[in-house]
């Protein structure tokens, strides 16, 4: 009997001691940043002042709480341990409480590969761009290192943890890219948005470099200038004193050119891993922000969520006015982005847009004009 006894007693401080834990903890997360003492049954601050007038149960210890809100504390109570990781639940345990571990991580960057080494294993980590320990843990299977391919320019936060709930101090880093001008195009390094390299004896400038894809515009522009549509009736758009039949880029000469001519003269290292675009046909469809929806790829009507029901598929095309605008803020050489060449949009009826010399977004170009012609491509790194 005394030893059933004795079971349901030790059972029951047990429960006791996690339901005054659990009700102490409510209180520690109302508590700002810093280190905590606990004596007697009564949590102190660092300095020995009491906060609060409550009892929780017996012991002795240390908490923290960390400037996330994250709440750590080991107690001595009556022979038991009393711990709580940051990310861990509550756990009591025979014998003495002893140090918690700490996670000791080091950094190695190398343009978009970022390595990680730490003195544990099995971690998990959470990524954001601001310290606000905000994010997904992430399980990556690894052996020695955690190599992360970033390609968020800016500041980076990450956070490990540890299968019992320890996690690391925070660690700033900053993904650099490569500012290259005229070097040959490594798919291994992350470029600038601006650098202009070299892919089958052709120089590119860099739009935009991404996990997936590179987006590239030819550096000059091609030899022939060309226009969207002709002065007499064909089969593409045209304008004459009798007739006409309206632009849109299905029926442009410049998409036929660079489609069914131009492309014969990329070599298969560029052709191969060409990615083809779907791009908005209506030019008539104002509902992209109140502007013009045509020349629009459908990657920008989804993530807008605009509408487009018409689509032309192209694996070569010309710069539109988004693509221009972005790249002409991350370009701080603004030379390498000017000219005197076509875009893809028409913010009017029969009247097309173009790039001018001072950098400036035209959109009374006349369509039937010739002007330089700037191939744009997507190349796919994904073997």
């Amino acid at each position: 009997m005394l030893s059933v006894l004795f079971f349901f007693m030790g059972k029951y401080n047990g429960i006791h001691t996690i339901n005054k834990s659990k009700e102490m903890l409510k209180y520690l997360y109302m508590l700002n940043e810093g280190n905590y003492l606990y004596k007697d049954g009564f949590v102190f601050s660092e300095n020995g002042s009491l906060l609060k007038e409550k009892y929780y149960f017996d012991g002795n210890g240390i908490i923290n709480i960390d400037k996330y809100k994250n709440v750590r504390f080991k107690i001595n109570s009556n022979n038991k341990c009393v711990s709580k990781t940051y990310l861990g639940n509550i756990e009591i345990l025979d014998g003495k409480c002893k140090d918690f571990e700490n996670i000791d991580v080091e950094i190695i960057r190398n343009n978009k590969i970022i390595s990680f080494s730490s003195n544990k294993t099995n971690l998990e980590y959470m990524l954001s761009n601001s310290d606000d320990f905000k994010g997904n843990w992430i399980k990556q299977d690894y052996k020695d290192n955690i190599i992360l391919n970033s390609y968020t320019v800016g500041n980076n936060y990450i956070w490990f943890k540890d299968k019992d709930g320890n996690i690391s101090d925070v660690i700033e880093f900053k993904v650099d890219c490569l500012n290259s001008f005229k070097t040959e195009y490594n798919s291994e390094l992350y470029y600038c948005s601006g650098s202009v390299v070299i892919l089958d004896s052709i120089e590119w400038l860099v739009l935009d470099d991404t996990n997936n894809d590179i987006t590239l515009m030819k550096y000059t522009p091609i030899d022939e200038k060309i226009s969207h549509c002709l002065n007499e009736e064909s089969e593409f758009c045209y304008y004459t004193k009798d007739s006409r039949v309206s632009y849109k880029w299905s029926n442009s000469y410049i998409n036929y050119y660079l489609n069914n001519v131009y492309i014969n003269n990329l070599g298969e290292n560029i052709r191969n891993k060409l990615v083809s675009k779907e791009i908005c046909d209506e030019y008539d469809n104002y509902s992209c922000n109140n502007e013009n929806c045509g020349g629009l790829t459908k990657e920008m009507i989804d993530k807008n969520n605009y509408t487009c029901s018409s689509y032309t598929n192209s694996k070569i095309k010309i710069i539109s006015y988004d693509e221009y605008n972005r790249a002409y803020q991350k370009i701080e050489d603004k030379d390498l982005i000017t000219g005197n060449y076509f875009a893809i949009n028409s913010y009017q009826k029969d009247k097309g847009t173009s790039i001018q010399n001072n950098g400036e977004f035209y959109i009374l170009e006349n369509l039937t004009n010739d002007l330089d012609i700037k191939p744009l491509i997507t190349l796919s790194k994904i073997n």
